[in-house]
This record gives structure tokens, sequence and C-alpha cells, in this order.
């Protein structure tokens, strides 16, 4: 279990991905998100994604749909041979760099400390020489 946690370390995202053709790959998601939920953030952002929609599909997006809105996450279903299909990669990565964006920063921002050393400034004007 602790190898888990380091696979998870610094996650900013997820972007759960099920084969619509093949209902075992969606059953599992479940699994994934329980497994996110407890190693992740609450609130990171999380898409739901059902990949090969060319093929005949065994998860319906109705279905799909209902499973997304219950974990609230965006669903895309996208193709990687349809070419129509394609623009939803797109989609997905600009949802998600939007999601970000609009979320709090992970890291706490490093406050700055200006530094003005005058003694060292002084010291190597007055030992400048020209020859």
């Amino acid at each position: 279990m602790s190898m888990i946690r380091h696979y998870y370390r610094n996650t900013h995202a997820i972007i759960f991905v099920y084969d619509v053709t093949n209902s075992a790959t969606f059953d599992s998601l479940k699994k994934w998100i329980d497994e996110s939920n407890i190693n992740c953030l609450p609130d990171i952002p999380r898409i739901l994604v059902g990949n090969k929609c060319d093929g005949i599909a065994t998860v319906t997006t109705n279905v799909a749909q209902q499973f997304a809105d219950q974990h609230n996450m965006p669903l895309f279903e996208t193709s990687a041979r349809l070419d129509s299909q394609c623009d939803n990669v797109e989609a997905i990565f600009i949802t998600l760099a939007h999601k970000l964006k609009n979320q709090k920063p992970f890291l706490p921002v490093a406050s700055t400390v200006k530094v003005n050393n005058t003694e060292n400034a002084e010291s190597s004007q007055k030992s400048s020489w020209c020859c």
C-alpha cells in the first residue's frame, strides 16, 4: 500500500479513462476513484473519459454521464481513430487547464525577501581601479 502513495504524490489532476466497448474497464472505475480519494487531496480536478467511441459501446453515454455526475466529474467521449472525435482530446486538456487555473495553489507561495547589501556594493566601488 505504501508504494501506491508514491504514485499519487504531487498529483494535481486525474483523468479516469475507460473503454466504452469493455464494461469491465468501466466497472473498475469505482475502485480507482476510491483509491484516489484515499491518496489525493479531495478537491483535485478529475475528468472521466470514455475511449474507443468508434466501436460498439457496451457502456452507454447515459450510464457514464450518471456515473460522472455522481462523482462530480465532466464526461468526455473520444476516439483515436475518428478525426471527428479527436477534437475531444483537446477539449479534455483545455477543460483540465481551466480547472487547474481556477483552483487554489497547491504549494504555498514563497514570500520574497529583498536583500540590499550596500556595504559590499560600496567596497567594490572603492576598490575598483583602472590601469
